[in-house]
C-alpha cells in the first residue's frame, strides 16, 4: 500500500447524513417502520426525525401507511434501483458491440442514458483519434448536448422536451450549435423518422457524431449508443452511411439483447 497516497478530505453535511440515517433504517427484515423506531434506530429526536421524514415523503423516497401510520420505502427509491439495475445489464449488453465498434472505426464509442432529464455517459471506449473526446464516465450533460442527447429527447413528449429547454436553455458551444429551440425540434423530429442523429460539429469542434437508439422489452428508448469521429482516426472505413448501419446494427443486437422484438 502506498502510505504516500493523499486521503481526501470527506466534508459531511449534518441534515443530509441524517436523511440518509433515516433510509437506512430499512432492511429486507425491517421493511415498515413507525416514527419511533426510526428515532430509535437512528438516535434522533422524534420532532427532527419527523420534520426530514416529511421531506422524504414530499419526494416520494417514503411512504406513510394511512391506516398503521408506519413508513415504508418509497417508489422513487425503487425508480433509482431500476436505473441501477438495467445501467448493470444494460453495460454487459453493450459492452462487446462497443468495444468491436471501436475497432471497426477508430472512433471513441459512448453510452449514455437518461436520467432525471439528463445524459449520462455510463460507458465508453477510447477512439484513435487526434481530438480527445471527454465523455467520461459518470460525467453529466445537458439532455440535448450531442448525439446522444439529441437521440433520447428524440423519443421523449413533447410537453417534456419543453421542460427540459427551460430548465437547460441551449448554448453555444461551437459556432455551429444549434440555439433555436424551435429549431433544435425540428432535427429532433428527423432523428426520431430516420432513427438515427448526425451531429456534425455541435458539441465539439472537429468531431462528427453518429448514434442510435436502444430499447428494451418493453419497446422503450432506454439509451443512446454512438461513435464520436475525429480527424486522424485509423480505420478501413470511409463512407459515412457505412458507420451509420454499423452504428444502427450494434444499437439493434443490443436491444435484442435486452428483449426487444421487432414485430
Amino acid at each position: 500500500m502506498n502510505q504516500n497516497k493523499k486521503i481526501e478530505p470527506v466534508y459531511r453535511v449534518q441534515a443530509v447524513e441524517r436523511t440518509l440515517d433515516i433510509l437506512d433504517c430499512f432492511s429486507f427484515e425491517k421493511r415498515e417502520m413507525s416514527l419511533a423506531q426510526i428515532a430509535r434506530n437512528t438516535g434522533l429526536h422524534k420532532t427532527t426525525a419527523k420534520r426530514l421524514i416529511a421531506n422524504l415523503m414530499a419526494r416520494d423516497y417514503l411512504h406513510q401507511d394511512l391506516a398503521t401510520k408506519n413508513y415504508t420505502l418509497g417508489l422513487r427509491l425503487f425508480e433509482l434501483g431500476g436505473i441501477v439495475f438495467t445501467s448493470f445489464s444494460l453495460r454487459k449488453a453493450a459492452a462487446p458491440h462497443m468495444t468491436h465498434l471501436r475497432n471497426e472505426t477508430g472512433a471513441t464509442v459512448i453510452l449514455g442514458i437518461n436520467m432525471d432529464n439528463q445524459l449520462v455517459y455510463i460507458d465508453r471506449r477510447g477512439g484513435t483519434g487526434m481530438i480527445y473526446v471527454t465523455s467520461e464516465i459518470g460525467w453529466i450533460r445537458p439532455l440535448h448536448f450531442g448525439m446522444l442527447g439529441r437521440v433520447l429527447m428524440a423519443y421523449l413528449d413533447e410537453e417534456v422536451v419543453d421542460k427540459i429547454l427551460i430548465d437547460y436553455p441551449l448554448e453555444k458551444n461551437t459556432p455551429f450549435s444549434i440555439t433555436d429551440n424551435q429549431t433544435l425540434k425540428r432535427h429532433l423530429q428527423t432523428i426520431r423518422k430516420q432513427g438515427y442523429a448526425i451531429e456534425k460539429e455541435q458539441a465539439v469542434e472537429g468531431t462528427t457524431g453518429i448514434a442510435a437508439p436502444i430499447r428494451d422489452y418493453s419497446r422503450k428508448v432506454i439509451a443512446a449508443l454512438g461513435v464520436a469521429l475525429t480527424p486522424g482516426r485509423r480505420a478501413p472505413i470511409k463512407d459515412l452511411n457505412t458507420i451509420v448501419d454499423m452504428v444502427k446494427k450494434a444499437c439493434d443486437d443490443i436491444s435484442t439483447d435486452l428483449g426487444y422484438l421487432k414485430i
